[in-house]
């Protein structure tokens, strides 16, 4: 089964549930950079990360792998 990523409202993490900003969430590589935008790592981390934002302007991101449950709803 494919998930639409605009269909996430909520997902668990680390067994707590947080409200998706519904169009935010989105797969990417993970990347930890300096303030000029230079990767502070010598090696890629290889490791694709979740990013997306909640109702209130919150900014979450971190490895897609600590995503326990999406809560889909129909748009």
């Amino acid at each position: 089964m494919s998930v639409r990523a605009r269909r996430i409202a909520k997902v668990i993490i680390a067994g707590q549930w947080y409200t998706v900003k519904l169009g935010t969430f989105e797969v990417v590589e993970m990347e930890l950079t300096d303030d000029e935008g230079n990767p502070v790592h010598a090696e890629p981390l290889d490791l694709r990360a979740y990013h997306f934002r909640t109702d209130n302007g919150d900014e979450y991101y971190g490895p897609l792998a600590s995503i326990q449950l999406f809560k889909l709803i129909d748009v």
